[in-house]
């Protein structure tokens, strides 16, 4: 399915998420009726939200056929150098 998720899992949240927004097409403007469709679409939201997601196309990294070639080892870097020393002037006398 997308992302990787199973059916099941957008299954289970898009059963509150319609439900959630029919109950708000069909209010009659009662504040329980529009408290139970705002919760039934914040938990279609965390339905969502906590679904296992795979990215690609198997969840293994595919076996390596060709061997990587063995790499030169890596030279010894100079020592850095020190910083010159600048003098420190006294702010009121500039």
């Amino acid at each position: 399915m997308f992302l990787g998720t199973p059916r099941t899992w957008w299954i289970a949240a898009a059963v509150p998420l319609v439900l959630g927004f029919v109950l708000l097409a069909t209010g009659d403007g009662t504040v329980l009726r529009t408290a139970v469709a705002v919760l039934l679409l914040l938990l279609a939201m965390g339905l969502f939200g906590m679904a296992p997601m795979r990215y690609g196309q198997n969840t293994r990294p595919a076996p390596r056929t060709a061997e990587t070639p063995p790499t030169a080892p890596i030279a010894a870097v100079d020592p850095p150098r020190t910083r010159a020393s600048i003098e420190g002037r006294d702010p009121s006398e500039v």
